[in-house]
């Protein structure tokens, strides 16, 4: 009988933490999860073998720490994984040195510049790379400036993710009041507002190797119309996609950062108005929530990054660079079961759909 290998996962409760472990679930048995949350409502849905609910981060991030050693020396788990980015992928980088199991992180002076929204967006300028002009705000005068170059502008905060604090407007005392409400002064940017189309490109590294990568396009963010930025961090259906210019543009911002990419080192893009993409962050030390699409879809970037990080060993893969066909595209909600489907099986279903009434009460799909 096989052993399992285990793995530790922090925030196993998150979207991005159930998603993680469901592709790790796709191995037939090959590993046994450990999951760690600080929520009782997320850790109950989590998909972990075993769960152990730690004290809040945010209150006592010692007796978190604490906490997660005692565990680490019970379970002496085979790798460590944080599913979020938050403070506990920041301790967990912060403080590598001082857990005795493998992990997968990019050094901490890259996860310094990866996880500072600002920071990075310096380093891509310098390149000169195509990016929104951007400012950082640090007075009220810094908000009447950018609506006053910009128009419109985009604040968002420096640090997080999910559209943390993010809201689109032109007006100054809203600007202001959305400030002083998120206590973002010196911790928000302002920049030029873009279009809605965004992409992602997610690549697994090692030392500066690539040794995979996978492009998506974002077609819309499920539960827009509930946030003011209409961004949730709630992809609601994307697509693969093989598309060069964003290759080459997320290769080029993570260039441009002056360390090897190591682990997971991911890039979003949104496109301006020229239609060409601007790279807007650099995702780090954790997938996308969204990672268990491509698991599904024959690309289990998990348990290729769980193997490379104990072993040391990079895969054998046919092809590098995209390996997915172009145009799969996955459905996901809160409350339905996420879907593998395609453009061509979509538009052969809308095709039903629109043409499915003639005049009678109810119709069914034809077999």
């Amino acid at each position: 009988m096989c052993v399992k290998q285990k793995i530790l996962v922090l925030n196993v409760g998150d979207g991005a933490g159930i998603n993680f472990c469901n592709s790790l679930k796709l191995c037939d048995d090959k590993y046994h999860i450990i999951g760690v949350d600080t929520n009782i409502f997320r850790l109950e849905y989590a998909t972990a073998d075993e769960r152990f609910m730690f004290h809040d981060i945010e209150v006592d991030k010692e007796g978190f720490w604490k906490s997660l050693l005692s565990l680490i020396s019970e379970k002496k788990p085979d790798f460590i994984y944080a599913a979020d980015t938050g403070p506990e992928l920041e301790i967990l980088s912060e403080r590598r040195g001082e857990i005795e199991i493998p992990f997968f992180l990019p050094p901490q002076e890259a996860v310094d510049v990866y996880e500072d929204k600002w920071l990075s967006y310096q380093f891509f300028k310098s390149a000169g790379i195509i990016v929104p002009e951007t400012i950082l705000v640090n007075s009220e005068s810094d908000i009447d400036d950018a609506i006053e170059r910009f128009g419109s502008i985009w604040l968002r905060a420096t640090k997080g993710s999910g559209g943390r604090g993010a809201l689109p407007t032109n007006n100054s005392v809203m600007a202001k009041a959305w400030l002083d409400r998120h206590n973002g002064w010196g911790k928000f940017t302002a920049a030029e507002v873009l279009t809605k189309r965004m992409a992602t490109w997610i690549g697994l590294w090692k030392d500066g190797e690539l040794i995979v990568c996978q492009g998506r396009n974002r077609l819309h963010w499920e539960y827009g119309s509930l946030s003011p930025a209409g961004v949730t961090g709630i992809t609601g259906a994307q697509s693969t996609s093989s598309d060069k210019v964003v290759h080459d543009v997320s290769l080029a911002a993570i260039k441009a950062v002056p360390y090897k990419p190591h682990g997971i080192v991911s890039v979003d893009v949104t496109y301006d108005k020229n239609g060409i993409p601007n790279p807007t962050e650099i995702q780090a030390s954790r997938f996308y929530s969204s990672i268990f699409f491509l698991a599904k879809a024959g690309l289990n970037l998990p348990d290729m990054y769980v193997q490379t990080g104990i072993t040391g060993k990079v895969p054998m893969l046919e092809k590098r660079e995209h390996p997915l066909p172009d145009d799969l595209v996955w459905l996901k909600a809160v409350d339905c079961m996420p879907q593998l489907t395609t453009f061509e099986e979509l538009a052969r279903k809308e095709k039903i759909y629109r043409g499915a009434f003639n005049g009678k009460v109810g119709c069914n799909e034809p077999k």
